[in-house]
């Protein structure tokens, strides 16, 4: 297949972050609030051009639109913590040319879900456009708002991930000596995580290729709080309660009130995703996948490869020898092409079928017979050697004959 070669060297599975639960800190002066947030980012680079000291991270594939109005909803909450969470959320408008228009009806940007559980999180950015509007892209565990301090700084937090930012201590260049036997043995103890689960939330690194010599901000809202026990050297990091110099001068460079972005990136998103029609040709002898969905495009062009991975019953991936119809092994057929800025795509809305993805049934190393299957679609964007995931779907269940 036509890029099969380069897409097997490049596509690589994504993981995001666990989720976080409770832990007492002796030493955090608000008394108790959870540890960390488990915001959904993919796994991947970050791309800032900027030079200036005390600036984080933030990734620029999920950028909005600047200047955009985001809409934002509730789905749960009393009114007077919503008002709360509204006042807090537009401390980011003093200084980012975005804003907070929250709404009760109608389409949403962000929906919001103030629960008792579920610990704090925020998909990153633009990926919330992927999720369906009947689906949170925010939630708070109020039980955790033992005093505003706790509040105000988790709600920033968030909404920091919803336009863009990412976590702080991810730096490269952030120097930390973590001790990590130590985090090990106390969060396996306290919150009952894996080492995979530590690693990905404490000790994963950005490539300092881009990050364009930003300097380390420890002050920054977006930074988790590091105890002098998990460090070799007593290094520490307290609860940040506000916007850092570091913060507020980033977000002015992601969002100019006096102009357009010095580095833009090409900033592609998945929506109205509704379905995955299956369908067996015994004329064409495999299986064409449908996938119905809208792509938007803005920032620059970029290559787009449109996949199909398909599964087990048992959700297992099907594997197979060889570079045709297979991405890591794995049994997959896609679709790629250069998408030019400014566009608005469909596929396969209106009943049509006008976007195909199709897979011999010969590529497909099963036993003859009835078989079901499992396919999930992706969406990937390809920027020079930047790889950014755009969508992933849930899992559809068809089935075939083999002959």
């Amino acid at each position: 297949m036509k890029y099969m070669k380069l897409c097997t060297l490049l596509i690589v599975l994504f993981g995001i972050e666990f989720s976080a639960s409770a832990q007492k800190d002796k030493n955090d002066e608000d008394v108790v609030q959870e540890y960390s947030c488990s915001s959904e980012v993919p796994v991947a680079n970050v791309f800032i051009e900027d030079t200036t000291p005390g600036r984080g991270l933030a990734d620029n594939y999920y950028l909005w639109d600047n200047g955009k109005t985001l809409y934002v909803k509730f789905l749960s909450g009393s009114k007077s913590l919503q008002d709360k969470v509204k006042t807090i959320a537009k401390e980011w408008e003093k200084y980012a040319n975005i804003k907070f228009q929250f709404v009760e009806v109608g389409p949403s940007h962000i929906r919001i879900n103030l629960d008792d559980k579920g610990g704090h999180n925020s998909l990153i950015g633009t990926m919330a456009i992927s999720i369906p509007q009947d689906e949170k892209t925010m939630n708070f565990d109020t039980t955790d708002f033992k005093t505003y301090a706790a509040m105000y700084r988790t709600v920033l937090h968030e909404f920091g991930h919803a336009i863009g930012l990412l976590h702080e201590h991810y730096s490269p260049i952030a120097g930390i000596h973590w001790n990590k036997s130590a985090v090990y043995a106390e969060l396996k103890q306290t919150q009952g995580w894996t080492k995979e689960m530590v690693d990905v939330n404490l000790f994963q690194q950005y490539n300092v290729t881009y990050t364009n010599g930003t300097k380390y901000d420890p002050k920054s809202i977006m930074h988790y709080p590091v105890f002098a026990r998990w460090t070799t050297d007593g290094f520490n990091v307290n609860w940040n309660n506000q916007l850092s110099e570091g913060d507020i001068a980033l977000i002015k460079l992601l969002y100019p009130k006096d102009g357009g972005r010095l580095n833009e990136v090409p900033r592609f998103t998945i929506s109205d995703f509704t379905s995955i029609k299956v369908t067996n040709s015994d004329v064409k002898q495999g299986i064409s996948v449908y996938p119905s969905f809208n792509i938007n495009t803005a920032g620059r062009s970029a290559r787009v490869y449109f996949i199909a991975f398909f599964y087990d019953s048992d959700g297992n991936p099907i594997m197979k020898e060889g570079n045709s119809y297979s991405i890591n092994k794995m049994a997959a057929t896609f679709k790629s092409t250069v998408l030019d800025v400014n566009k608005k795509l469909s596929a396969n809305k209106a009943n049509a079928n006008d976007f195909e993805l199709f897979i011999p049934y010969s590529e497909l190393p099963v036993a003859t017979g009835k078989n079901n299957f499992q396919v999930e679609f992706r969406v990937y964007l390809l920027d020079d050697k930047e790889l950014k995931i755009l969508y992933q779907s849930k899992r559809s269940v068809f089935n075939f004959i083999k002959s």
